[in-house]
């Protein structure tokens, strides 16, 4: 499958303004004259990483593009994308200046599976971008404060199980020790990250993909499909289904 693209729209620092059009490239909205505006017209080749939030689930995973930059003007759906998430005006957004940075060389690092490769640019291009990425952060955050002792449950079941008693899950690769806790780490419309602590691993996490037949697309269809995963791994616990 395709790699995931970075989260659609950041603001770095106090001064430096980007989002990501449909194509994946980066653009960055600098003020005229600035030092990043000269030192990108005056280069041959930038270059551009996005690393996931120390301390996150997914702390460690980057993309990193490099390839030329030219000016460009801002499309009208990132612009209010932009205004939304920064909180930067419109006024504001198109007195920058505006550069795309074309990508020729993509590399992603996978922190979460211990992976990392270089990928093509078409086949990054063709990548999209997590449609929960910009309500997952909370969204996580109350599953996981709010539901651990179901987490537990459902990991218990995921290890003690047979794939075929799991089906409705979809496909998963059991783990094998005991399982202490554990935490959803990510969510896509493919299915999602389940971090297990296992007994006698320090406290290390062991990530455990768990595919879904129809995934969510929003906030509310994630929060709605666990709350009957949660369901349906109880009623089996207690020998309803």
């Amino acid at each position: 499958a395709p790699p995931s693209r970075p989260e659609p729209v950041r603001l770095a620092g106090g001064d430096q303004i980007f989002g990501v059009d449909e194509d994946g490239s980066p653009l960055f909205g600098l003020r005229p004259g600035s030092q990043a505006a000269l030192d990108i017209a005056a280069s041959a080749s930038v270059s551009f990483a996005a690393h996931a939030p120390t301390g996150g689930a997914q702390a460690g995973c980057a993309v990193t593009l490099l390839g030329s930059a030219a000016e460009a003007e801002l499309p009208a759906e990132l612009a209010k994308k932009l205004a939304r998430q920064t909180g930067v005006g419109k006024e504001e957004l198109e007195g920058r200046q505006w550069w795309r940075l074309a990508p020729c060389h993509v590399h992603f690092t996978d922190a979460l599976h211990a992976r990392d490769a270089w990928v093509s640019p078409d086949e990054y291009a063709a990548a999209q971008s997590n449609p929960l990425a910009e309500s997952l952060g909370a969204v996580l955050a109350k599953l996981n404060a709010n539901h651990a002792t179901d987490l537990a449950r459902l990991a218990g079941m995921l290890q003690g199980e047979a794939a075929e008693a799991a089906a409705p899950l979809g496909e998963y690769a059991a783990a094998d020790e005991e399982t202490l806790s554990a935490e959803i780490l990510s969510v896509d419309p493919d299915g999602f990250d389940l971090g297990l602590r296992p007994a006698g691993k320090g406290g290390a996490i062991a990530p455990l993909r768990i595919g879904l037949r129809a995934g969510p697309q929003t906030r509310e269809e994630t929060l709605s499909i666990f709350s009957k995963l949660f369901q349906e791994t109880y009623a089996r616990q207690q020998g309803w289904q």
